[in-house]
């Protein structure tokens, strides 16, 4: 098995203006964990991945996760995917990533994995610093239904309402969707998602509720953001682990964030999903994925 930790930081990416950028185009132009949302058009995506890793190689159990194709040969998901129930990393041999892929019923050809990336700082606990990349043992030839998503250049957040798309569970109680679903979600202020949290806490613990003085809430750490549809509860389920949170800007998508998990299961507007700030991690993905463009909004 090969698994490489980064420890190494480069301060160069591939940096592109807007006109030089080529990538994040959806085929159709549109203007979870899926709760509440819809399923996708053909060609909406072109990035999404779908992970399996399996128990072993022939094995027909896996863990199911999302990921976003950046370059013709690596794939961005979160880290905890990486790794099992007990923490250890999962085989890369018994890894599969399909692409160009909205119904799981007909996948095409599994690409295979050569090696696992993700951050020494790395923490389950609370998923601080939650992503890694995937590279492919073959480079990928782009289509209309297979092509890399943008990265974001800025560290500025212009963006209220994103997008998340997965084929992990229609809601708490729910299986997994067979085709690939997306949602409407508002991204959440670090300030208003603290209040959330603690709401959160106080709602399903009655000591916390009679006492709040006594204990020391959680908060939202500085590597993820926070979105959750308002209204109706939209947002990732289980196993949408990994998938890209999208921004479209100037006709084109950006992955500013991935699913990397929440309090809650999911389906309640409540209560926030915590995704991954991709820009965080430049270094990250700039070291191992050299062809990953990172994009002007």
């Amino acid at each position: 098995m090969i698994v490489i930790i980064i420890v190494t930081v480069v301060t160069t990416f591939r940096m592109c203006n807007s006109q030089q950028c080529d990538c994040g185009y959806s085929e159709t132009l549109v203007g979870s964990r899926i709760y509440g949302g819809s399923a996708v058009s053909s060609y909406e995506y072109p990035w999404m991945a779908h992970l399996r890793f399996f128990e072993k190689v022939g094995g027909d159990r896996f863990g199911l996760c999302g990921g976003f194709l950046v370059d013709s040969k690596h794939v961005v998901t979160a880290a905890h995917c990486i790794h099992d129930g007990n923490q250890k990393l999962r085989s890369i041999e018994a890894t599969e990533v399909y692409l160009g892929v909205r119904d799981l019923t007909q996948l095409n050809k599994a690409h295979k994995v050569a090696k696992f990336f993700y951050p020494t700082t790395y923490k389950r606990r609370n998923l601080l610093n939650d992503i890694a990349v995937l590279e492919l043992t073959d480079h990928i030839n782009f289509t209309r239904t297979v092509s890399p998503i943008c990265l974001p250049k800025s560290d500025d957040e212009p963006y209220h309402l994103l997008k998340v798309a997965g084929f992990g569970r229609l809601g708490a109680n729910s299986n997994p969707s067979k085709v690939l679903m997306h949602v409407q979600v508002e991204h959440i202020k670090d300030g208003k998602c603290n209040q959330m949290i603690k709401d959160y806490f106080m709602r399903t613990n009655p000591q916390i509720a009679q006492s709040p003085k006594d204990y020391d809430v959680p908060k939202v750490h500085e590597t993820h953001m926070c979105c959750v549809d308002t209204k109706t509860g939209g947002d990732a389920c289980r196993g949408d682990s990994g998938g890209a949170l999208m921004y479209k800007s100037g006709g084109r998508y950006f992955a500013v964030g991935l699913v990397s998990g929440a309090f809650d299961e999911c389906d309640d507007p409540r209560t926030p999903g915590f995704y991954t700030v991709v820009r965080k991690f430049r270094t990250l993905i700039s070291k191992v994925a050299t062809k990953a463009q990172f994009c002007e909004y």
